[in-house]
């Protein structure tokens, strides 16, 4: 069920049955000479609606926007400050939750955003909200870095990964037929961290971090995009049974 495409006497009916909802949140910003902007949030989408046809839960249109102030250097990039990003997703839970919806699971596709998210929670419980919030960064999942590591170990990297980019070349392959195929040189990084913009493009001149993305394939993406969606799936029934398989 998609929330973009529904009436609200739809969620009123859904939500005398359900109140689970799926927010899928990422980021517009730069992944290399080869991966496309949209990389984080499309790929947070896709997985958040494929769960989300799954097991009939109601997903919400992106949060397409995130804390990518580091990419800032790049141009297209377009980002969240940390203190903007934990109040809109503070409100993001507010709304929701005043809606009805209980339990908010977000699939998360950009690792800027992991901090302020956590932020976000923090100060939602802050104001006595009730609403059980979850996380879940589709890259971490135990399954897609056992794949991961088994097929392109330390090529993988940190940013506009092997594994991210190929997952986008299986959503959106139309966006894949006039980039040119490359291969790259891995650097090994040796640095503090966080980095400014200015700083993050004097040390990945061209975006990658540690990453050979001209290893990404829409095989692999196929294989990636299943093994995260079937992994969260798994992760719903039991919030749907009233487990939460989180730590």
């Amino acid at each position: 069920m998609r929330l973009e495409n529904s009436t609200w006497p739809q969620v009123e009916k859904y939500l005398q049955e359900k109140q689970l909802i799926i927010v899928p949140v990422g980021s517009t910003e730069q992944h290399g000479p080869t991966g496309i902007f949209g990389t984080d949030y499309v790929t947070a989408q896709k997985i958040a609606e494929a769960v989300g046809d799954r097991h009939a839960v109601m997903v919400a249109p992106p949060l397409c926007f995130g804390m990518a102030e580091h990419h800032l250097a790049f141009p297209g990039t377009m980002s969240l400050r940390p203190s903007t990003y934990v109040n809109v997703i503070v409100d993001l839970i507010r709304s929701l939750r005043q809606n009805g919806f209980e339990k908010i699971l977000f699939v998360n596709g950009h690792g800027g955003n992991i901090a302020p998210m956590t932020t976000a929670f923090s100060e939602s419980k802050s104001l006595e909200d009730q609403t059980a919030l979850m996380l879940i960064n589709w890259w971490h999942l135990p399954e897609v870095r056992e794949y991961e590591d088994q097929h392109f170990g330390d090529q993988n990297g940190f940013h506009a990964t092997v594994g991210e980019v190929s997952v986008t070349m299986y959503t959106n392959a139309e966006a894949f037929h006039t980039i040119p195929k490359e291969n790259f040189t891995v650097k090994k990084m040796n640095h503090p961290w966080p980095l400014s913009g200015k700083e993050f493009r004097k040390h990945f001149p061209d975006g990658r971090m540690a990453s050979n993305p001209g290893l990404a394939s829409e095989g692999h993406g196929r294989k990636i995009f299943d093994i995260a969606v079937d992994s969260i799936c798994r992760k719903v029934t039991e919030i749907q049974q009233g487990h939460y398989p989180f730590k």
